[in-house]
């Protein structure tokens, strides 16, 4: 039965480190609550022997995800935010601690959580920064947190999903242009060696899958520096600016990615707008936080007049409505919601549905992709074998 480390936090406020032998992590957490204290961060594991895996399982980098993790009990306890923090800096890593420190310097300073977290987004996300200004907004920083902490686990278990469900169609991706590279620039050249020696006139599909591997062959180093600039063009494109509008309207114009995107960026909108609502925040500041976190361009821009129509005396739903990117049928189901009073419910079951239509078509985008690949791959196979067998064809033909 292995040994379980925990740094927890007691009754007095204080800190500290607790071993306990128990058969898996959620046990030992149900002990330590029973105990009254506080679990802040797990260590791992230990031998009986007291001697510590040589790996935990755990990434030196920050982790948004795990920071919220972290502090959701803590402010759940009634512990303020600064003491939290302080709690969190003396039980984490290099990497955690320093983004921690920063974040307290900044509260020392009179700053808000959120426009701190804003002023570090290689750390936080705009989702991230949104919803804590929703907590701030409403007064119920730990509700907030705790949602913030569920949104978070579940974008983790499903990039995990899609990074474990691509692993079989990037390797496929792989060995189909591993294949395309040879045939064109090794097997096609040195069989038309043969026709050359032969002084044979070489058929019409087999010159252009020649003349395909020697353009491969004469034009390699130009791969290298397109690849990087490519990268290069696309890490720039995330900034703000006209590559990046440029970059927005491409995607939403893409048959199979811009739907996706759509639903992924409306999600994010529709959940942050219904965790603000359910919240108690006013509906005017909780759009105008909301839209914040709305990474496309032209997305965003369809909701620019959402506040000024708010205080016109529009209703949410018709003001939504105008924008051509909100999901189908949830029109319909906000001015329901409107007549019972039950907005921010039905904005949060609008706003599950959203995210589980992502996966859904997460899932048949990958499910396409990998025959997708192997029929490409299979159709160009089917071009050099035909073009290899008109050429033995001539090559037979006598003269």
């Amino acid at each position: 039965m292995p040994n379980l480390r925990y740094i927890v936090l007691t009754a007095h406020g204080t800190t500290r480190e607790v071993s306990l032998e128990t058969r898996d992590d959620a046990t030992a957490r149900r002990q330590l609550r029973r105990q009254g204290v506080i679990v802040i961060r797990g260590l791992g594991e230990t031998t009986v022997s007291g001697k510590q895996h040589l790996w935990r399982g755990r990434s030196a980098r920050f982790d948004a995800g795990e920071f919220a993790n972290r502090l959701t009990p803590l402010l759940s306890a009634g512990i303020p935010l600064e003491h939290g923090l302080a709690v969190l800096e003396e039980g984490s890593r290099d990497a955690e601690r320093d983004v921690i420190r920063r974040l307290r310097r900044g509260l020392h300073e009179g700053k808000k959580l959120s426009q701190l977290t804003r002023e570090m987004p290689e750390y936080f996300s705009p989702l991230f920064s949104g919803l804590i200004e929703t907590g701030e907004e409403s007064g119920s920083l730990p509700e907030v947190v705790r949602e913030l902490r569920r949104f978070l686990k579940e974008s983790r278990e499903f990039r995990e999903f899609v990074l474990t469900s691509s692993i079989y169609p990037a390797i496929v991706i792989a060995v189909t242009l591993l294949v395309v590279i040879l045939l064109f620039t090794v097997f096609i050249p040195r069989f038309a060696k043969i026709f050359e020696e032969l002084e044979r006139e070489m058929p019409f599909l087999t010159r252009i899958m020649l003349e395909t591997g020697n353009l491969m062959q004469s034009i390699w180093w130009l791969w290298p520096p397109l690849l990087l600039g490519g990268f290069l063009l696309y890490r720039h494109s995330r900034r703000s600016g006209r590559l990046k509008a440029v970059r927005d309207r491409l995607l939403l114009k893409l048959p199979l990615l811009g739907p996706l995107s759509t639903a992924v960026q409306t999600g994010r909108f529709l959940r942050t707008l219904a965790i603000m609502v359910r919240n108690h925040v006013q509906l005017l500041p909780a759009v105008r936080i909301s839209r914040k976190v709305i990474a496309n361009d032209v997305i965003r821009a369809s909701f620019d007049s959402v506040e000024e129509r708010l205080r016109g005396g529009s209703r949410l739903s018709v003001i939504l409505g105008a924008s051509p990117y909100m999901p189908d049928g949830s029109i319909a189901m906000l001015k329901i919601a409107e007549e019972s009073g039950e907005i921010g419910e039905m904005l949060e079951r609008i706003a599950e549905e959203t995210e589980e239509d992502v996966r859904v078509r997460v899932k048949r985008l990958l499910a396409l992709l990998e025959p997708g690949v192997i029929l490409i791959l299979a159709g160009i196979v089917l071009l050099v074998v035909l073009s290899i067998f008109l050429a033995i064809m001539e090559m037979n033909v006598i003269r």
